[in-house]
């Protein structure tokens, strides 16, 4: 057998070839990520003179430049396997005891753990889930945009406006930012009347923006602290922002609508994708549980039967806590960094929306509070529960059953 570690970059990737007694076949040498590249790589892999059978290549999932290298190495019906990189960074470190790092040692390092045989191997998931995880990291992104933006329209109105949160409970809600656009700071106001106010709401379906409302608000801006230094350029900041954020919001409700549209479109799909379908269908049984925290979970961690159970899903999200062990005293810390970010917080976060709508896993969070346990430790307890049913419905294409679920008693 030979082992062959590549280490992933951008532009460039480096390579090495290992035989069964750890000595190089191939010194590691660099390649371009481009079709001359890759044939420049074949052309030492064909050099061994052996069955694509008898060459295991491994590599790490760095973001998504492994993809296209991958794919080509797997057309060619060589064995590829993709590790976490933080299962490399530990083997080096134990490996060579110091925490060195650059792409020749690497390369070595991913062939010296893929003959060791000590990895958890990756996963790139089938099409229909890679274009999922491709709209979902690219929501994520704009989420994170969405809020960096609200903070710079809070930090201005606490200058323009700080009296206003006094009033809105957000500025960020359909009438808040109707208000912001027309009248962005205090000074804004000056020659504002209560029926100019309501006039901002007309057309706005559900608006409860009252007359007395408006008094106060007129009378809040009258008082404000704000002395109206840099009134309209401050004005232009938020507005700008206002429009940005409108157009981030609509770019996020057409990727939802093109993630949902994967799996609602069942006319004419290929059966794959009716099961598919129909698992999305089961899973939206579990009360608390959202569109966005299955399509999460589908896109960071693909098929979820490709796990043995739901201890090990658990073990892939990052779903548990620290442990500090020193003497005879051992403390849980906060949870774990690695694993799935996107997809432990969209558990996480269904986690308190279940203790609110479900009514078996809010009994969960009240027996484990009531044993002295702090909230976001039975919060995590939920989550693992909640993560452990989504695991069970999945893998046995049911709709949720209250009574099969928790007629055992639930251990943690």
């Amino acid at each position: 057998m030979y082992y062959v570690g590549i280490d992933i970059a951008k532009r460039s990737h480096v390579a090495c070839i290992m035989r069964e007694d750890n000595a190089l076949e191939v010194q590691p040498f660099t390649f371009a990520s481009t079709q001359e590249g890759f044939r420049k790589l074949l052309v030492h892999l064909q050099s061994l003179g052996c069955a694509t059978s008898e060459i295991i290549i491994g590599m790490e999932a760095t973001g998504l430049l492994f993809e296209n290298l991958y794919r080509f190495l797997r057309d060619l019906k060589y064995l590829v396997v993709l590790l976490n990189p933080y299962q490399t960074s530990k083997f080096r470190e134990m490996d060579t005891m110091k925490r060195i790092k650059n792409d020749n040692i690497d390369s070595i390092m991913i062939a010296a753990l893929i003959k060791s045989g000590r990895f958890s191997e990756g996963y790139v998931s089938q099409d229909q889930l890679q274009s999922l995880r491709v709209l979902y990291r690219h929501r994520a992104s704009l989420e994170d945009q969405l809020k960096a933006i609200k903070r710079q329209v809070s930090t201005l109105l606490a200058v323009v406006f700080p009296e206003l949160e006094t009033l809105l409970s957000s500025p960020f809600s359909v009438t808040g930012l109707a208000l912001l656009e027309k009248y962005p700071t205090a000074k804004h106001y000056e020659y504002a009347s209560c029926e100019r106010v309501l006039k901002t709401f007309r057309g706005i379906k559900g608006n409860n923006f009252s007359k007395e409302k408006a008094q106060k608000l007129l009378e809040l801006a009258k008082e404000s602290i704000y002395s109206g230094a840099a009134k309209e350029e401050r004005a232009l900041s938020i507005r700008s922002n206002i429009a940005l954020l409108r157009f981030i919001t609509s770019q996020m409700e057409a990727i939802e609508e093109q993630m949902l549209l994967l799996f609602h479109e069942k006319q004419a799909m290929p059966s794959e994708q009716d099961e598919m379908a129909s698992l999305i269908d089961n899973l939206r049984t579990i009360p608390g549980v959202s569109d966005k925290t299955i399509l999460a979970l589908l896109a960071e961690c693909g098929n979820l039967d490709r796990f043995h159970n739901a201890k090990a899903l658990t073990g892939y999200l990052g779903l548990y806590p620290t442990l500090e062990q020193s003497g005879g005293s051992s403390k849980s810390g906060r949870l774990a960094k690695r694993g799935a970010r996107l997809a432990k917080k969209a558990i996480y976060m269904a986690a308190i929306a279940s203790i609110r709508h479900n009514a078996q896993l809010a009994q969960v969070f009240r027996n484990y509070r009531s044993k002295g346990r702090a909230p976001k430790e039975c919060l995590v307890i939920v989550a693992r529960k909640l993560l452990g049913i989504i695991y069970a419905i999945y893998v046995h294409n049911t709709p949720y059953d209250p009574a099969r679920v928790f007629s055992a008693k639930v251990h943690h």
